[in-house]
């Protein structure tokens, strides 16, 4: 798997983030979090 995510995986997660009544500045939060912190890193705030 790689080191990004794809934009059909963004996508995804973005329908199913709104499914959960997310609005799009806390989506885009969720995204930017993912995109720059590496998965070893402590998770305690989201």
């Amino acid at each position: 798997m790689g080191e990004y995510m794809t934009g059909k995986e963004i996508v995804n997660l973005i329908r199913k983030l709104r499914e959960k009544g997310l609005d799009s500045s806390e989506i885009l939060d969720i995204i930017e979090y993912i995109e720059t912190h590496d998965p070893k890193e402590e998770t305690n705030h989201l």
